[in-house]
C-alpha cells in the first residue's frame, strides 16, 4: 500500500510503514521511529522492522525512511570529492608541465593532493567493508531468528521466551556489532 488508505477506526495512512507502527506498542515504535532516525544502514533498518515482525517489503520502508528521513550519503560525498581530488591531481600536473607553477612548488603541492587521495581511498575501502560486514551479519542474524520463530510458533508456551531472548540476542549483537 503506498496510497493512502482508510482503516475501520477512520484513520488515514500514508504509508504501509506507519500503518504498520501503529499496531505497535507505543514504547517499540518510537524505539523503531529513533532508531530509523539515526542509522545511515537502510538494511540494518530493515533487519530491525524484521525483528519487530514487519510485514511489509523492503521498498516501502525504504521509500518510508527516505520520505521521513534526510540521511546524508557518506559514499556519495567521499567518492565525490576523490573525483574532485583526482581531477585538481590531474590539473595540477597539467599547470606543472605548462610551466605555470614553479617545478619545486607544485611537486610538494602535488605530493600533498596525492596523499590526500590516498587516504580518501582507504577511507572508502574501510566504509565499504565495514558497511558490507554489519549488514551481512545483521542480516544472517535476521534469518536466524525468523526461522526460529517459525519452528518454535507452533508451541504457544516457547512464544513469550522465545521473543524475549530474540530481542535481547539481537540488542547485543547490533551494540557488538556498530561498537566493533
Amino acid at each position: 500500500m503506498t496510497a493512502s488508505t482508510k482503516q475501520a477506526g477512520g484513520k488515514v495512512y500514508i504509508t504501509y510503514v506507519d500503518q504498520w507502527l501503529d499496531t505497535l506498542p507505543a514504547a517499540e515504535s518510537e524505539d523503531f521511529k529513533e532508531f530509523a532516525e539515526v542509522t545511515p544502514s537502510i538494511i540494518e533498518i530493515w533487519v530491525y522492522a524484521g525483528i519487530l515482525r514487519y510485514p511489509g517489503t523492503f521498498n516501502d520502508l525504504a521509500r518510508w525512511v527516505k520520505m521521513k528521513y534526510k540521511k546524508l550519503n557518506r559514499r556519495e560525498i567521499l567518492n565525490s570529492e576523490i573525483a574532485a581530488l583526482h581531477s585538481d591531481i590531474q590539473e595540477l600536473r597539467m599547470a606543472i608541465t605548462a610551466g605555470e607553477i614553479k617545478g619545486d612548488n607544485g611537486c610538494a603541492r602535488l605530493a600533498a593532493l596525492e596523499k590526500e587521495l590516498r587516504s580518501h581511498i582507504e577511507t572508502s575501502d574501510r566504509m565499504n567493508k565495514t558497511t558490507d560486514k554489519r549488514g551481512l551479519i545483521l542480516a544472517g542474524a535476521d534469518r536466524v531468528m525468523r526461522e526460529m520463530m517459525s519452528i518454535f510458533k507452533v508451541d504457544p508456551q516457547f512464544a513469550e521466551p522465545m521473543e524475549n531472548a530474540i530481542n535481547a540476542v539481537w540488542a547485543k549483537l547490533y551494540a557488538e556489532v556498530t561498537n566493533g
